[in-house]
């Protein structure tokens, strides 16, 4: 491991600062790909961030601003704190909803970050969170599809306030349980756990099933949930998370919970959930604590309705068909073969790093077509891959782009 850059301050200069004086150190030290990418992702002299609450500006992927509370509780074991990504509902704000989940930050060993949503222009969108109504829907909102505040959050806890990677949860209510249904759905690799209160897929739903939505749900069979909901919630009818919840033990889910609470309402307030002496309080906070990300997958199955969400772990998909949901289906079969299937989309791509991969030649099967490809680890790459992602997970040091050669069906249950 170096001894003249710490992990932080790696990771603070890919993030934020400026990855050329990292990449300059590194090449005077010769250090080579695979030390480097391990000490990004190593949790050694992370200093303790401060405890307390404290609110700090955050810019999503596209150059909007917010507000965001953070909550740290004191005592917390800085190698291993996690952090929860909280998604207030509308009419809500971070700094309003951050103190009614206080006792989870302390019982988790994590950090809460609640940033507070943005008007979203876009007509599906509004269409998404409101129905019908959708068009005269123009309160600030979480975007259902798109990079957003939540992914900003995400990146900064990872980042700046060097939360474990492993340990990052999403969890929201209202508005923002419907967020954490679709972040997760479209993000499933970069958390281990969500937790939607009093959510849905979508309230197109309330009209007939959103097959587009639904026939995401699958991706979340690697990712452990837990669903609240208020068997009296007026507003968010507790079918549609009955719903979804029922189609993924179908599918063979192995860690989904689902809590209906007797006389809950669509206000927080009524699910005794936050009562430190409820059952459901000690069951799901019980639950999340054992919560944690295993990397290094062998085989990734990941399905998409545009580009901007094809990646899943080390794969992803690009030129998705317009109104289609694209599949990839991977598997890694040795550190010097894969095998790839992919519907909808026109190319796939291979974000490779030599903790999964020899470098070197590298047999790609994609649907049918054989490719013999050259891995060549980068250390430029690996920096840029830390910038963009912010994740250990999601690191690559050479990616290798293929083309799709034939396009099949849509997946199954889709259409």
């Amino acid at each position: 491991m170096l001894t003249d850059v710490s992990p932080h301050e790696a990771r603070a200069l890919c993030a934020e600062g400026d990855p050329a004086e990292l990449l300059n150190r590194l090449d005077r030290s010769g250090t080579d790909v695979a030390v480097v990418r391990r000490l990004l992702g190593s949790r050694e002299q992370s200093p303790s961030p401060a405890a307390g609450t404290r609110k700090v500006p955050l810019t999503d992927a596209s150059g909007r601003t917010t507000e965001m509370a953070v909550y740290t509780p004191s005592g917390t074991d800085s190698r291993q704190m996690g952090a929860l990504i909280l998604l207030h509902g509308v009419g809500g704000n971070g700094p309003n909803l951050l103190p009614r989940f206080k006792d989870f930050a302390r019982l988790l060993n994590v950090s809460i970050l609640c940033p507070t949503a943005q008007p979203v222009l876009s007509r599906s969108n509004r269409l998404d969170l409101a129905g019908l109504f959708g068009n005269r829907f123009d309160s600030p909102s979480w975007d259902l599809s798109g990079p957003d505040f939540s992914t900003a959050a995400l990146y900064w806890a990872r980042t700046m306030l060097n939360a474990h990677p492993d340990r990052c949860m999403i969890a929201g209510t209202s508005m923002g349980a419907m967020a954490t249904w679709n972040l997760a759905m479209r993000s499933w690799g970069s958390f281990c756990a969500a937790v939607p209160i009093n959510g849905a897929l979508s309230m197109w739903e309330a009209f007939g099933t959103d097959r587009r939505k639904r026939a995401l749900l699958v991706n979340l069979l690697p990712l452990p949930l837990f669903v609240v909901h208020g068997a009296e919630d007026s507003q968010i009818l507790p079918r549609f998370d009955r719903e979804s919840v029922a189609q993924l033990r179908a599918a063979g889910h192995e860690d989904v919970h689902y809590a209906e609470v007797p006389g809950g309402q669509h206000a927080l307030q009524s699910l005794n959930l936050l009562e430190g002496d409820s059952p459901l309080f000690r069951e799901v906070v019980g639950w999340m604590a054992g919560q944690r990300r295993i990397g290094g997958a062998v085989t990734v199955n990941h399905r998409t309705l545009d580009d901007r969400h094809g990646r899943a772990l080390w794969v992803g998909v690009r030129g998705t068909k317009s109104e289609a949901v694209a599949e990839v289906r991977a598997e890694r079969l040795s550190k010097d073969a894969i095998s790839v299937r992919v519907t909808g989309a026109r190319e796939v791509r291979l974000h490779l790093r030599s903790d999964l991969f020899a470098p070197g030649r590298v047999d790609v099967n994609v649907n049918g077509v054989q490719h013999a490809v050259e891995f060549r680890p980068e250390l430029s790459r690996l920096l840029e891959s830390y910038r963009e992602t912010g994740d250990p997970e999601l690191l690559d040091e050479h990616v290798v782009v293929l083309p799709v050669p034939k396009q099949n069906e849509e997946p199954e249950g889709t259409r």
